[in-house]
Order: structure tokens, then sequence, then C-alpha cells
């Protein structure tokens, strides 16, 4: 009995041993998981298994400096307090344009508003007008106005005519609260009497869009207008408004839309662009766009850049080549001072004015897609512009002084011209949509004038009497930094730059000369002619255009640059004279 007892005793503690070894290795021997802090696997498995991803918290956009574009609003047919927002532009888009005119720096500073049109009906032919508003924190708001034209025919009745008498071209800012707007209507289908049931006139953007300016009074008496179509039915046809401008910008350019609609139901659409005076603030950004309006979608494009980051731009290539190379000039071979191209041959001749005014000195703008040019328009010049094929022509100033001899800035931004006013001519700058007119010489009893655009920085070269005898001077775009270019006892006039800016090529108004860019190397070009005027050089930089007196007449030539190759390239009865050159790529 001992002996089992003692047996028993043995084997629990063999046990006791046993299950404690087992416990050791458990608990101590063996390694522990590494501490986790989360909650055990439950419910979680089934996230994982769905892949919802874990929420994270989202970056902050980064934040915009003071001086850089922060917003592009885009309004349709009137400005921020007047026009509809169509919404905000992406910016920091590819722009090859910015690229081509001011360098890689500036190649992301596109923008695009591109949507589906849900909300409006274009009518087909209508003409709009867009305004992009940039805001730089550090400087405010600038805008621009751009021009656009809905695919189609306009539903116009021409039988109605609509003529404008009021207002002028440029508004005083005196007179702004009180704007006068007046003319006459008829319809010419009808002979019993006008024919016209209203007039309704918009500001800034047609029927349905623009600003209506309230009620027209129609009827008044016209007894001009009976005398002249003999129908003195037609005796009470003007029409007359007055309204309120006074919000309107000084330098802003706007637009009149004025419907005449007919008893019998059609109607007719007259416009008449205005611009009220003084210079307006001077915008921080520069802004170029494009628009794309239908009853599908609605697409405006372009670029901005702060105007305080640009100091010039890219250098054009030489050695660009161009699909089409024309010769630009002023003739009279048809009784009239009007503007021809032709072929850098000679060939094709295309008369691309018909204005019974005198129509002269063409300028080409950089991308050679439109021409400038001075007109005589009820006795006045003023700055005009239309296509490069003569189409789409605009009056751009409405001076009451003579404004002529356009030059484009390298950006296709500005218009440098000379303005004859208080006794001489000075040199004002406008924007190429009419506004931001700015005087930039003030020299009394001198003639600055014959101004020529640097080809990539914003400076313009002229031709000054300010010491008594006629030399070149360079300034900033803006009217500031002049320098006289060269020291010379002659006359120095009509200067021309090349496209790298390396030489400048005048006359002194009877022979060519070129020099280099800082006044010195001067060579003469041209002789055994005479007269010879108004130098133009090629982009290509191979040619130099220029007129002559020659058989009792102007003529055209070309030169090499160096002064070889003296060609003839116009030789009918008429006088032919102020080319330029006109080299671009669709």
């Amino acid at each position: 009995m001992r002996i089992v007892t003692t047996i028993i005793i043995i084997l629990f503690i063999a046990a006791v041993i046993f299950m404690g070894f087992i416990a050791l290795r458990y608990f101590v021997l063996e390694p522990s998981p590494p501490e986790n802090t989360t909650e055990p696997e439950t419910e979680e498995t089934i996230i994982e298994e769905e892949n919802v991803e874990p929420v994270t918290e989202e970056e902050p956009p980064p934040e915009i400096e003071e001086d850089e574009i922060a917003v592009i609003e885009i309004y349709l047919d009137g400005d921020r307090d007047t026009g509809t927002l169509l919404g905000e532009a992406v910016y920091g888009m590819t722009s090859q344009d910015a690229y081509n005119i001011y360098g890689e720096e500036f190649s992301e500073t596109g923008f695009l508003l591109a949507k589906e049109n849900k909300d409006y009906t274009f009518e087909p032919g209508s003409t709009h007008y867009i305004y992009i508003y940039v805001l730089i924190p550090e400087s405010g708001w600038s805008h621009t106005r751009q021009k656009t034209t809905v695919p189609g025919e306009p539903d116009n009745n021409e039988n109605i005519k609509i003529s404008i008498d009021d207002p002028p071209g440029t508004i005083k800012e005196a007179d702004k609260s009180n704007i006068k707007i007046s003319g006459w209507s008829v319809d010419f289908s009808q002979q019993n009497s006008p024919g016209v049931d209203r007039i309704e006139i918009y500001l800034n953007g047609p029927k349905g869009f623009g600003r209506s300016l309230g009620e027209v009074d129609y009827g008044i008496e016209r007894q001009d207008i009976a005398s002249a179509f003999g129908n003195a039915n037609y005796a009470n046809s003007g029409y007359l408004l007055y309204f309120d401008g006074s919000k309107l910008e000084a330098n802003s350019e706007n637009t009149l839309y004025i419907y005449s609609f007919s008893n019998s139901g059609s109607h007719n659409l007259g416009l008449r662009n205005f611009s009220i005076e003084g210079e307006g603030k001077e915008p921080s950004a520069i802004i170029s766009a494009e628009a794309k309006l239908s009853n599908d979608s609605i697409e405006i494009s372009g670029w901005a850049i702060n105007r305080d980051d640009i100091t010039g731009g890219k250098p054009k290539d030489p050695g660009a080549e161009y699909s089409t190379k024309k010769i630009v000039f002023t003739s009279n071979r048809n009784g009239n001072e009007d503007i021809f191209s032709m072929n850098i041959d000679g060939t094709e001749v295309t008369q691309l004015t018909d204005y019974s005014g005198k129509d002269n000195y063409p300028s080409v703008s950089p991308d050679g897609e439109k021409i400038a040019y001075t007109s005589d328009i009820n006795g006045v010049w003023q700055i005009m512009i239309m296509n490069h094929d003569g189409t789409e022509k605009k009056q751009l100033t409405y001076n009451p002084w003579r404004s002529g001899y356009p030059a484009w800035s390298f950006d296709g931004r500005y218009i440098f011209f000379e303005a004859y006013i208080d006794g001489d001519y000075e040199l004002y700058r406008i924007n190429t949509n009419g506004g931001g007119l700015k005087r930039l010489t003030y020299n009394p009893n001198a003639s600055d004038w014959h101004p020529y655009g640097h080809p990539f920085r914003y400076k313009v070269i002229y031709e000054s009497g300010i010491s008594g005898k006629e030399e070149l001077y360079i300034m900033d775009y803006d009217g500031k930094n002049i320098n006289k270019i060269s020291d010379m006892d002659m006359r120095q006039r009509t200067p021309a730059i090349s496209i790298d800016g390396e030489i400048i090529v005048f006359s002194d108004n009877e022979s060519l000369y070129i020099m280099d860019f800082n006044g010195e190397n001067m060579q003469k070009i041209t002789g055994g002619l005479s007269r010879c005027r108004h130098p133009d050089m090629s982009p290509d930089n191979r040619h130099i255009a220029f007129e002559s007196m020659i058989d009792g007449q102007e003529e055209i030539f070309i030169i090499d640059s160096d002064g070889a190759n003296l060609v003839r390239m116009t030789n009918i009865p008429g006088n032919d004279y102020d080319p330029v050159f006109l080299y671009r790529n669709p």
C-alpha cells in the first residue's frame, strides 16, 4: 500500500513538473508578438476586402503670391457689373502663342474655359463681346474685351436702312452722364410711311444679352430724309434716346446695338462703337483671348501675364520660312489713294480698300494677320485696322485731330501713331482693341513722328525735330527713357528696324542708309535714285522695300539688305508708295 502511495506521489510530482515546463515554454521562452495598439481584427477584415482607402487629410492648395494671377473670370456682353458670368477659366495651361512671343518662361500662362452650352441661344451671325477679367492681388483687376461672331448668316432685312448720327466716336468725360443717340431709319420696301414700328437699343451686346437702354423716341421729323429720297412719307423717320453712361470707365470701348423693327415684323441691325475720353487705369496684366460661341458649346482660350514680369519678347528667327510673302502699299493708280497688296515678285496686285477718302501708310502686324492704316474720314485722319486680305475693316481712333502713320508693338498689343495736336506732331499709343489711348511725347514746336516698334522690346524708335533737325530717338512704350540714337550732321527720317534688332534703315529724304542699332557703322545703300523714302525690312532680313521718284512718279523698289540687286516692282501710271512687307503662315 505504501509502495502504491509512493508511486502516485511520484507521478503527481512528475505531472506538475511537466505542466510547469509547458507553461514556462509558452509564456517565457516563446517570443512575444509586437505590441498592437489597434483593436483586434474583426470587422476590419471586411473593410480590407472591400479595398476602402484610408481617409487621409488633403494637402492645402499652394498659396498664390501677391504678384501672381489668382483668378480669371469671363463675362458675356458686359463687364463685371452688367455682363453675364460664364465662369472661371483654368489657368496655367501651355500656350504656344505666349511662348512664340515672350519665350519659354511664359509658356505655361494659358487659360481655358470650355463648357457645353445649355443656357444660351445665339443667333446665327450675331456679334458678341467677351470680357476677360484677370485678378493679380497686389494690383487688382485688369480686363480686355474680345469681339466674336457666331457662325452663320444673320437674319437681317437689308431693305431697312439704319443711319446713326450720334454718338460720336469719342465721348468726353463730362458728357457721359447724358449720352445722345440719334439718327433715322426707313423700311424702303414701303412707300406710304417710314415703315418702322420701333427702335430698340442695347449696350455692349445684342438683344437678349446686352443692357437695354430704355424706350426710344421714334417718329421725329426729318425733312432732310424726305428730301433726300424724294418721298414726303419718310419725313417722320428720326429716332432719339439719351442714356446715363456715368458708370462707363474712362478710355473704355463700347458698342451700341441699334435695332429697327419694321411693321412687317422683320428687322435690321446697326452697330456704333464709341469710347469714353481719358487715359484710364493702366492694366496690370497683358491678356490675349479668342472666343468660339455656338448653340452647342462655349470656348474661350488665351493667355495672361503680369505686365511687370515682361521686359521684352522672344527674338524672331530671321531664317524662318513663310508661305505668304507680299508687299502692301499705297497707290493712286485708280484715281484715289487706296491700299493694295502684291506678291514679292510684283504679281497678283490686289486692291484692299476702296473708301471714297484717302487711305495710306499701311503697317502690318507682327504675325502678318492684320493691317493698320490711315484713313481720311470726314476730313480727319484716323487709324483703321483690317484683315490681311482687306476684310473686316474697323475704325480704331475717333480723334478730333489728325491721327496717322501707325506702327505695331512686337506682340501686337499696341499701335503707336502720330497725331497733329498743339501745332505739331506728337506720338500716341493705343491698344489694338481701341482702348488705352495714351500720349507719349510732349515737345512744343517740334514734331515727334514716324514711329516704328522694336521687334522684341517694349520700345519704339521715331523721328524728332527737337534739336532743330530730323534725328532718330528711342523710348520705352510708355514714353519714358528717351534717348537719341546717334549724332550725325544729316537728316534721319522714317526709320525701320531689322527683325533681329541689329540694323536700322532710314532715309535722308534722298537716299537710304543702314547703321547698327547703336547708331554706328552707317552705310549708304542706294545710288542713282532720287527721293528714296519710307523703307521697310522684310521679316527674313533679306530685302528692303522703299519708294523712289522715277519717270516723274513714285514707284516701289526692293533691294537686298546690303544694297545689292535693285529691282523695280511697279511701273504703271500713278504713284505707288509706302511699301511694307507682309509675311505670314496661315
